[in-house]
């Protein structure tokens, strides 16, 4: 018997929705149809590949690690497919962080476009780190590039420096004591490191300056790195900031960043797409563009 290639693809469909009736949907076949390409391919394997609790589909431990074995492939030949059949390999949907885009990208894609007028580059919102739907993007800015189906590319570590609003800096650029910082609010976002503990950013920056962080220092908690960035710029104290999440316009006017040390977070960025896409000139355009930006970025 020959490999059954439309039961491996029924398979990962209701493997990925987890349901026998949204994949059938999904692939405009009945669910019975589903069902039967189902039953061949555990024959042809020679193991089951779902179970049932209850109401929920879920995958045997062979299913799973099936799944995790193909699922990338499948991708990668849908979406070689799709640019040859539509014709739309100038277009691209980037995913990312929607505090990268607004303060790092779109100041800068009006130069990607006159550089590259052919590709029709479009920005989308990445909901959740990790999730990589080839249906809602082609290409993903990420902290978790995926093992394997798709090319990575490293943009930057992420490190972290003081910055404050300008009346703050003059008071405080000519200072070699990192203690004398703690004199003023510290502004401490709770994302800078994966635990999301509380002041974190600032204990870890005292601790890489030789000195413990003072007990009685005021600290202002904030959920994001972009909240403190703007707290910092209405003057409510000093910010541990990454320079992607500020504007350049922000750093000429309203954030400066003081002469002190950087800390690195636990986050470095990616730029991955699928393998398919591995020769595509919009993707290497892409790809030139956002090493340029980054270039002298990418060491903590």
């Amino acid at each position: 018997m020959t490999v059954p290639f439309r039961a491996i693809h029924y398979f990962s469909e209701v493997a990925r929705l987890g349901s026998f009736s949204q994949a059938s949907e999904r692939l405009f076949v009945t669910q019975s149809a589903v069902s039967h390409q189902i039953k061949l391919l555990e024959e042809y394997l020679g193991h089951p590949l779902f179970i049932r609790r209850g109401r929920q589909l879920l995958l045997t431990a062979v299913g799973k690690s099936f799944y995790d074995k193909i699922h990338s492939a499948i991708d990668t030949i849908q979406l070689a497919t799709k640019g040859i059949k539509t014709g739309t390999d100038g277009k691209l949907r980037l995913a990312l962080f929607g505090s990268l885009a607004v303060k790092w990208l779109i100041p800068a894609i009006d130069e990607f476009r006159q550089r590259f007028p052919n590709v029709d580059l479009s920005l989308q919102i990445l909901t959740r780190d990790g999730d990589f739907d080839t249906r809602q993007a082609d290409c993903f800015i990420t902290t978790k590039p995926p093992r394997s189906g798709f090319i990575r590319w490293h943009l930057y570590d992420e490190t972290l420096t003081p910055y404050c609003a300008p009346t703050l800096w003059h008071k405080l650029r000519g200072i070699e004591d990192p203690l004398e910082l703690a004199k003023y609010p510290l502004l401490s976002a709770a994302s800078a490191f994966e635990n999301y503990q509380p002041g974190r950013d600032w204990q870890v920056w005292f601790e890489k300056a030789g000195c413990k962080m003072p007990e009685d220092v005021k600290i202002h908690h904030f959920s994001h790195l972009l909240l403190a960035a703007e707290a910092a710029k209405y003057g409510q104290g000093i910010a541990l900031l990454n320079e992607f999440m500020t504007t350049a316009r922000e750093r000429e006017n309203e954030l400066f960043e003081l002469p002190m040390q950087s800390i690195r977070t636990e986050d470095s960025f990616y730029l991955v797409y699928p393998e398919a896409y591995a020769t595509n000139p919009s993707h290497e355009a892409l790809t030139d563009w956002l090493m340029s930006l980054c270039k002298g970025h990418r060491l903590g």
